[in-house]
């Protein structure tokens, strides 16, 4: 009797852990079909993020034809004709093409947006009603079109460049500096770019104000056309540090040829910063300016 109750016992275990398992693959099934259903209602409701009525393209084209030169200044910030000489070149070179969606002029635009503007991925999605991938994937574009067409317009200066040795309009026709400044090449200084880092490296690259950025290095001459530029040091690193980086990496000074710079680096033969006894005041050099 024990042995026939037992066996009855374990039949019955048996019975009840299959219907179990039934009710849960039922259970299962019918919890797919209902998100099935609930996804499906979703997707006939879901309203497009990017609805607006004008388009990235239109908005372009509309700003480019507005004939608003202030407006166009604003938004590009350079005139019309500069911007339109620069996509041409781009198109001529073969660096950047109009595609399905967009023009070489609407890819320009979202990059002067994002770089003049500090404009986040997501800022340019909606200004432009692109997805996110678009909009990394034509900054990234331009970004190496620019840099290829960079050495035709950067005039790095070297020991062997004979026209260095002209002495700047800029200083030749002004007699407050020529010609006492005949063989300043230009000026130096180091940018502070705001960037966003990682939160590990967020320290190194905090600055004194207070937010993170990257210390760019540039060296410029008296029409403001950049000659050398150096970017990717962390934003507490020291001005002097990352020129002797950028001396190490091909800025020459020109023998007897020298950069004026600010008190931030130390006073060589190559770099002239003003001199600690004296005070400047900037009311003189208005003064100096009007005679």
């Amino acid at each position: 009797m024990l042995i026939m109750s037992a066996d009855y016992e374990q039949e019955e275990t048996a019975e009840i852990l299959e219907v179990a398992a039934i009710a849960v693959r039922a259970l299962s099934v019918l919890s797919t079909f209902e998100n099935e259903i609930k996804h499906s209602q979703e997707h006939k409701t879901r309203i497009p993020r990017h609805n607006s009525v004008l388009s990235g393209q239109q908005y372009t084209n509309e700003l480019l034809a507005s004939q608003s030169e202030i407006r166009i200044t604003e938004c590009l910030h350079m005139p019309l004709a500069v911007f339109t000489l620069i996509c041409n070149h781009m198109r001529k070179k073969n660096l950047l093409n109009d595609t399905t969606y967009t023009t070489v002029e609407h890819q320009m635009h979202i990059f002067l947006y994002i770089t003049t503007t500090g404009a986040s991925n997501r800022a340019a999605q909606e200004r432009f009603q692109h997805s996110p991938e678009s909009i990394s994937r034509i900054f990234k574009t331009v970004l190496l079109a620019i840099n290829t067409m960079a050495p035709e317009f950067m005039q790095t200066p070297t020991p062997n460049n004979t026209n260095l040795d002209l002495v700047l309009p800029e200083i030749q026709q002004n007699p407050k500096f020529f010609p006492f400044f005949k063989n300043c090449l230009g000026a130096i200084d180091g940018s502070l770019i705001p960037v966003y880092v990682a939160q590990k490296d967020a320290p190194a690259h905090r600055t004194r104000k207070g937010f993170t950025a990257q210390n760019v290095f540039i060296a410029c001459s008296f029409d403001c056309t950049i000659q050398f530029s150096l970017a990717g040091w962390e934003g507490s690193a020291h001005d002097n540090t990352v020129l002797a980086d950028a001396m190490g990496k091909g800025f020459q000074v020109p023998a007897g040829k020298y950069y004026l710079a600010d008190a931030g680096y130390g006073i060589t033969p190559q770099f002239l910063t003003p001199y600690r006894g004296i005070r400047y005041h900037l009311r003189e050099q208005v003064v100096s300016n009007q005679a």
